[in-house]
């Protein structure tokens, strides 16, 4: 026998939830439920329960806190997130916080027993159970690695430096430490694809790497993560350029440097060393290639850059500017609010998760 706890604030939601697994599933038993992330905390503390239905959008603590607290002491529950938002961020987190299962809302009977079956090998509602092996050990970053590894294939360069990016903002997402686990994966993620791809670490960057062990992951070390994990991910990519590329090529060179640049100050002449042609050249071919001024492109992407990181992370907005190389906070808040429409903290309230 199998004891479930139900974590959902709307009532409907619950009973329903309660009902089909009690009326399908003679091995399970609705040992508890809770209505927010208190009375969830409760439940973990007053026994040993071998899954959890948790829904994302819970009073505080939210899902997301709830299933860190579980994995940060090592309980042994099972966890199936339901959400009815398939947002990228939220599931990256739960994959991060080694979620067993994702159910979207509204949540079908079908999709509820397989998810809750699976997840504790049970078998199949009204049919014998099948024999079968042991399931093999999978990574709790299988996905992320995979991920990553694709879009080497791809050469989707600027596309895996936003994900890398992104894994560091989640980590800092939830409290002002980074969980020290979340960076080691990512980490040994990275230097196992470059490592697999024949590519050397170079000494000061495995000093580097070997340091993020012992040293402090807080949120004023954010900016020196984004930078070691930019590095990293450079290895993986080849980003030598050869110099009688061609005009889409030349431009892709650009924008990758300016990618990978994001957090310093960025110029023409810069750029234009990397493509290995004239200032006066590249503006005139990066206009032709994307339709907008190379200054207007650098722009942008800051602009959304700084989008992402006020939606996705709690740095203060200083660090922001800092971070996208404003060295002025309230110049930054004025080219934010000239482009965008609102002001920094404006679109961090209307955007934050």
């Amino acid at each position: 026998m199998f004891d479930i706890a139900i974590v959902e604030d709307e009532d409907l939601e619950r009973r329903a939830l309660r009902s089909i697994l009690q009326s399908n599933l003679s091995d399970v038993t609705v040992a508890g439920e809770a209505r927010n992330g208190s009375e969830a905390v409760r439940l973990l503390e007053s026994r040993c329960f071998d899954l959890m239905l948790l829904d994302i959008r819970i009073p505080r603590p939210d899902g997301l806190e709830v299933l860190e607290l579980l994995r940060s002491r090592n309980l042994p529950t099972r966890v199936i997130i339901i959400t009815a938002y398939d947002h990228f961020e939220i599931m990256q987190a739960a994959i991060q916080l080694r979620a067993d299962g994702f159910l979207l809302k509204p949540v079908r009977t079908d999709a509820l027993l397989k998810a809750v079956g699976d997840c504790l090998r049970l078998p199949a509602p009204g049919g014998a159970a099948e024999p079968s092996a042991p399931p093999e050990e999978q990574t709790p970053h299988d996905d992320l690695r995979a991920r990553i590894g694709q879009m080497v294939q791809d050469h989707a360069y600027r596309d895996c430096l936003t994900l890398v990016r992104r894994q560091i903002e989640l980590a800092h997402a939830y409290r002002e430490t980074a969980p020290r686990h979340l960076v080691l994966d990512l980490s040994t993620i990275l230097t196992d694809l470059v490592a697999r791809n024949g590519r050397p670490l170079p000494e000061p960057l495995a000093r580097r790497i070997e340091a993020l062990a012992t040293q402090r992951l807080d949120q004023r070390n954010h900016y020196k993560l984004q930078e070691l994990f930019s590095e990293i991910t450079d290895l993986l990519f080849d980003l030598d350029e050869d110099q009688g590329a061609s005009t889409a090529a030349r431009v892709e060179t650009v924008r990758n440097y300016i990618e990978r640049n994001l957090h310093k100050s960025v110029t023409l002449e810069d750029a234009a060393e990397q493509a290995h042609v004239s200032p006066c050249y590249l503006s005139r071919l990066f206009h032709k290639q994307m339709n907008m001024t190379f200054i207007a492109y650098l722009k942008m992407r800051r602009i959304d850059r700084a989008k992402a990181l006020l939606a996705s992370s709690d740095l203060p907005i200083v660090n922001v500017a800092l971070d996208l190389a404003y060295q002025d906070a309230n110049y930054f808040c004025k080219a934010f609010k000239k482009e965008v429409g609102l002001s920094p903290t404006e679109y961090r309230r209307q955007h934050s998760s």
